[in-house]
Parts: structure tokens; C-alpha cells; sequence
């Protein structure tokens, strides 16, 4: 096998690894509170509001009722809540709550503190290398 399938068989082991890592890493830190999906959502409606549900599926690429078992547990959780939309009184939005902005601010800066900690044995200039070969590849 030449050099460069070698390197690249290499590569891969290691994206395996390094991205199975974080996965265990923030599973654990997130814990038993809080998921990667009921996250992402808290995040996505403090950054753009309120949001219908089939708004939600399309923007995060999921599923309608993968948005519902979500959207449950969220609505259980006292983190968001369902309303009916000013605009139209058919129309059903997903608001988050105090409590909602509060845990993932809270998660949030876990996260960032973490992600700071894991590449803090890089350089700044090896995290800007890392941050444009990984674009390179995600445009392929």
C-alpha cells in the first residue's frame, strides 16, 4: 500500500477516535440533564425566537417527529412552551422559558470551557491550520 493510503487509513482511525472522544466527553458533561438534540434546540430559539415546530425540522434537518419527542420533553423539563401564535391562532410556536435560557447558557459555557481545555496543548496558529483543513474537507 502506498504512502499516502496509509496516512489516509491513519486519518481516518484518528477522526474515529477524536470524534468518539469528544461524543463521550460532552455526554458526560451534559450528564443526565440535558441531550445534544434538546441543546441544540434551546439554542436554536434563543438565537432566532419563537419558531413552529415545521420551521424547527426543516432549519435543524430533523425530523417532524424526532421535533416532537424533543419538544415533549423540553415542554416536561419547564424549558420551553408551546403557544399559539399571534399572528395566526392555528399556528402553534415553541417559546423558550427563563429557565430554558438559563440551563443553556449554563451548558454553553460547560461546553466552550471544555472545547477551550481540549485544544489548549494546540497553538493558535495549529487551531487555525486544524480550523482550515477541516473547512477544506466539509466543502467537498
Amino acid at each position: 500500500m502506498d504512502h499516502r493510503k496509509v496516512l489516509i487509513n491513519q486519518l481516518e482511525d484518528t477522526f474515529r477516535a477524536v470524534f468518539r472522544q469528544i461524543r463521550r466527553d460532552l455526554q458526560e458533561l451534559f450528564g443526565d440533564e440535558i441531550n445534544g438534540s434538546e441543546f441544540g434546540f434551546l439554542k436554536h430559539l434563543i438565537e432566532n425566537g419563537p419558531q413552529k415546530p415545521s420551521s424547527l425540522s426543516v432549519k435543524l434537518n430533523v425530523s417532524a417527529s424526532h421535533v416532537t419527542n424533543v419538544t415533549d420533553a423540553l415542554v416536561r423539563k419547564g424549558w420551553i412552551r408551546r403557544r399559539r401564535s399571534s399572528a395566526d391562532k392555528r399556528v402553534i410556536e415553541l417559546e423558550i422559558t427563563s429557565e430554558g435560557i438559563e440551563t443553556c447558557k449554563r451548558v454553553e459555557k460547560n461546553k466552550v470551557d471544555y472545547f477551550r481545555h481540549k485544544f489548549d496543548s494546540l497553538t493558535t496558529e495549529e487551531i487555525e491550520t486544524l480550523q482550515q483543513l477541516l473547512q477544506k474537507l466539509h466543502k467537498k
